[in-house]
């Protein structure tokens, strides 16, 4: 049984699938796997992997390719190469990103160490001309606080961390079908809730790409913000189930305000926002403002206490002067 298990998916990356194959081929972690899913990719990425492989021999046993016959998506891919991973542990690397050379002996050595089902790191925004360091959250010996932490983070990604495969297949824990944007917070808040240890590497080990031009981050759309809206509804309802969403009700309310924020500079959209998990109001002026501006907050706060009509002049006069 390798220690690890990396699965990436692969679609439409001939642009950068050799560097991302190589930092993986180059990892100073012997016993590892790594598991590349052909999602049914157009170009030739699968045939730059080859040509790649070709120059590590040693590693040629260790990688499995597998083909989907049309295009999945990326969490089906996930879900793929979760289905055929032996590793102890799981992680996850896109495909058009790649990885510092020591990250998963890193990850693994101090998930052994602290005897965590989970290990993570910091990870740097890739750009053409630079990098930029990101420092996720600090290690909490309180789960509960650094959970409610998580849930206001900016960046709740999958792929700088190494999850126990035990851990995922106890609790059926998988990547959602279907969802193409928020879909790492979808199964990451599940994986912290239910590991009973939690460690950090404090080095920035991962490179996330800032320069693809394709990434969905560069083309976010209304599906999108459905898809964000329908991920934070099924948190509510996995910590509803569990019985703690008391616990984490402003935090989740506080991620929905921001996803239908927009909603509210609309007048056709004002039923809409008013619909949507009326539960959140209650917390509209707590919801801090990086989630949220302090004029957002107060519009919003005007349509939820019937002051409608003043909104709407605000708004009108906030269209005829362009602002």
């Amino acid at each position: 049984m390798p220690k690890i298990s990396v699965i990436i998916p692969i679609y439409n990356v001939a642009n950068y699938i050799e560097r991302c194959a190589r930092s993986l081929f180059e990892q100073t972690l012997d016993d590892i796997e790594f598991i590349f899913v052909d999602d049914a990719s157009p170009d030739n990425s699968i045939q730059i992997l080859q040509e790649t492989l070709s120059h590590y021999p040693q590693r040629r046993s260790q990688v499995h390719i597998i083909h989907h016959s049309s295009n999945l998506g990326l969490t089906a891919a996930r879900n793929s190469g979760l289905k055929i991973a032996m590793g102890d542990f799981i992680a996850n690397c896109d495909s058009d990103d790649y990885v510092a050379p020591n990250m998963y002996k890193s990850l693994y050595d101090k998930a052994i160490e602290k005897n965590a089902e989970v290990a993570y790191c910091d990870f740097f925004m890739a750009y053409s001309s630079h990098n930029e360091y990101y420092k996720t959250l600090d290690e909490h010996k309180n789960k509960t606080s650094f959970l409610k932490q998580y849930l206001l983070q900016g960046w709740s990604v999958l792929w700088n961390m190494i999850i126990k495969r035990e851990l995922l297949l106890s609790h059926n824990l998988h990547s959602p079908q279907g969802i193409t944007y928020c879909e790492d917070f979808y199964l990451t808040v599940p994986v912290l809730f239910y590991a009973n240890k939690i460690a950090k590497v404090n080095n920035a080990l991962y490179y996330y790409n800032r320069a693809n031009s394709s990434s969905i981050m560069h083309k976010l759309n209304e599906k999108d913000a459905l898809d964000e809206r329908n991920t934070y509804f099924n948190t509510i309802e996995f910590f509803a189930k569990n019985g703690v969403l008391a616990i984490y009700q402003k935090e989740m309310s506080w991620r929905i305000l921001k996803n239908k924020q927009d909603l509210v500079l609309n007048p056709r959209n004002h039923q809409k926002f008013m619909e949507i998990y009326p539960k959140s109001h209650q917390y509209i002026l707590s919801c801090p403002t990086s989630f949220c501006n302090t004029k957002i907050k107060i519009f919003m706060w005007m349509l939820v206490h019937h002051l409608r009509w003043p909104l709407l002049g605000i708004l009108y006069l906030r269209k005829t002067i362009g602002r």
